[in-house]
């Protein structure tokens, strides 16, 4: 009896041993994952994505160096990679070693040493530590608020050149310089363009202008100081100096496209180079000063730009002034691009020279060149 037992014991272990082993056998094999050690020094920035990889290098701040942009990238500049452009998004872990500015979408300002966790960004310095969902980040900054100055700055040259019948050479170039803060914008432009047509001279006229812009919030910004002064030749212009205020406001602020509008009174001062017999040659005047910038992302290599500004003074001082601006740049290499630029330009009431001769009130012009971004 012992011994039927001591074997049926021995049977039921058997089948139940053989069954887990099957049971076993049938379940899929789980690879572990491999894994590494990333080792970081002193002064290395670095970011783990939610896919896993670990880069380290350099937090630069923000894509758009804008104060009002909604754009959610970042530029991290890698030590093996490069400089990406990384969305806050897809961001799992981030630990800066510096200390750096932002802007949240409430306008409030904040700086300290940044980290991101679990979709929130931590900013703490020696008196405190705070917190915000990364959805509420409107721009990030590298530094302190007053040293957090960024520059864009970009150099145009186009030329037009033709020969047979008529021999034609235009030349035209321009600066544009953007300085960005946490709290304002910079803008500053200067341009000069020349023309002769069979060895006579055909254009002549030159441009400095500069602006302020406060942010009051993500969307409202004032602008305390705007200066133009201008000179044309061809347009009987000795010079014209135009100072204006004015209201502005981000109608879009996207990762594709931008458009603000700023509107205000202004003031202008003209110098005519002749006049008629009995007419003034110098005028003043009150004005109405319109702006629009509209910029759009049409592909990753060309981008679109519409520019339009209207003037509206006395008729002595020339009237309603319309200037119409579109623009492409396409991406050649590195930061040097291809600049399309078409300009039509209009004067309501253009003055007469001391010989009576009244200029065009439309001028069209098409310009073909190279920019260089810095």
């Amino acid at each position: 009896m012992k011994l039927q037992a001591t074997a049926l014991f021995f049977a039921i272990c058997f089948m139940q041993s053989s069954a887990f082993a099957k049971e076993q056998a049938d379940k899929p094999i789980r690879e572990e994952p491999n894994s590494q050690t990333v080792y970081f020094e002193k002064n290395d920035d670095w970011v783990k994505l939610k896919s896993g990889e670990v880069i380290k290098g350099e937090l630069n701040g923000t894509i758009k160096k804008d104060s009002n942009s909604y754009k959610q990238e970042i530029e991290f500049d890698s030590d093996d990679l490069g400089g990406q452009e990384i969305e806050l998004g897809n961001i799992q872990e981030l630990q800066t070693a510096s200390y750096f500015t932002i802007r949240l979408s409430d306008g409030a300002i904040y700086d300290g040493y940044l980290s991101i966790r679990n979709d929130q960004l931590y900013l703490s310095n020696a008196e405190q530590e705070v917190s915000f969902p990364v959805t509420e980040v409107v721009s990030i900054y590298r530094g302190k608020e007053k040293g957090s100055e960024q520059w864009e700055t970009e150099f145009t040259l186009s030329m037009d050149m033709s020969s047979g019948n008529t021999d034609e050479l235009t030349l035209k170039g321009a600066i544009d310089a953007v300085l960005y803060t946490v709290d304002s914008r910079t803008k500053l432009n200067a341009s000069h363009e020349e023309k002769e047509s069979n060895n006579e001279k055909t254009a002549n006229n030159s441009s400095i202008k500069g602006s302020y812009d406060i942010y009051i919030d993500n969307k409202l910004f004032f602008r305390p100081l705007d200066l133009e002064a201008k000179k044309d030749e061809f347009k009987n212009l000795n010079y014209k100096v135009i100072a204006s205020i004015g209201v502005g406001y981000f109608f879009i602020s996207d990762e594709t496209t931008k458009w603000d509008v700023t509107a205000g009174p202004a003031y202008t001062h003209t110098k005519f180079i002749t006049v008629n017999e009995g007419n003034s040659l110098t005028e003043n005047s009150g004005a109405l000063k319109l702006d629009s910038s509209f910029d759009y992302e049409l592909t990753k290599n060309i981008d679109f730009s519409y520019d339009y500004s209207m003037n509206w003074e006395n008729e002595e001082s020339g009237g309603i002034h319309h200037t119409n601006e579109v623009g492409f740049d396409i991406d050649l290499v590195a930061d040097l691009d291809l600049s399309i630029d078409g300009i039509w330009e209009h004067v309501s009431d253009p003055t007469a020279d001391s010989d009576g001769k009244l200029p065009e009130k439309d001028d069209y012009k098409m310009f073909v060149g190279l920019s260089y971004e810095i």
